[in-house]
This record gives structure tokens, C-alpha cells and sequence, in this order.
């Protein structure tokens, strides 16, 4: 029993000092990769970012910033909501001058049929 014991703590022992040695190398491993430049893989190069964009209605097409990129699509969310909100209150202002405008005629309605009665 004890030389199971004895024997399991040996290859305990010796399998994490291997496997910290595994883990040291890796580790130089990847330090060495960090410090060589990157290799260029294929020709591709990035777009021309400083072409205009392509409007299509209110979608914009915009050339793609990042490799792998086909299509990217600028929708203008802040406009589209501040239009929105702008058309409210324009309807708004219009139904208001439109009672004003009818409680401006009742009541010259009003004072005329008054003066006619008199």
C-alpha cells in the first residue's frame, strides 16, 4: 500500500513538473511570435474608405472598413427619430391653429348675431 501510494505521489509530482515546463515553453513560444512581424497572407488590401457613400433611400451602402466585409449598411436612426418627432408636433401645431381659428370665427359669429339683434 504504501509503495501505491509512494509511486502515485511521484507521478503526481513529476507530471506538474513536466507539464509547468510544457506551459514554460509554450509561453516562449508565444513571446517569440508576438515579436516577429506578421506575415502578409494573399494580396488583399483594405478599400478605399474615403469614397462616398451609396444612398439608396435612406439606407446608406458604405464601403466596408474591416477584412472579410462585403456590404456595410449606414441606416441614420437619429434623423429618422428627429423627423419623426418634428412631424408630430408640426400635426400638433396645425390642429391647434385650426380649433384657435374656429373659436376665432364662433365667437365673431357671435358678436355679429348679438349686433344684428339689437
Amino acid at each position: 500500500m504504501r509503495r501505491l501510494l509512494a509511486g502515485l505521489l511521484v507521478a503526481t509530482v513529476w507530471s506538474s513538473f513536466t507539464l509547468a515546463q510544457e506551459q514554460d515553453r509554450s509561453l516562449e513560444r508565444i513571446s517569440i511570435a508576438l515579436q516577429q512581424p506578421a506575415p502578409i497572407v494573399g494580396g488583399t488590401a483594405l478599400p478605399d474608405t474615403s469614397a462616398a457613400p451609396i444612398k439608396f433611400g435612406i439606407i446608406s451602402f458604405v464601403q466596408p472598413t474591416l477584412p472579410g466585409e462585403m456590404v456595410r449598411v449606414s441606416l441614420p436612426i437619429g434623423e429618422l427619430v428627429s423627423r419623426a418627432f418634428k412631424g408630430v408636433a408640426a400635426a400638433r401645431q396645425r390642429r391647434q391653429e385650426a380649433a384657435a381659428r374656429r373659436d376665432v370665427e364662433a365667437a365673431l359669429k357671435a358678436f355679429a348675431d348679438a349686433a344684428k339683434s339689437r
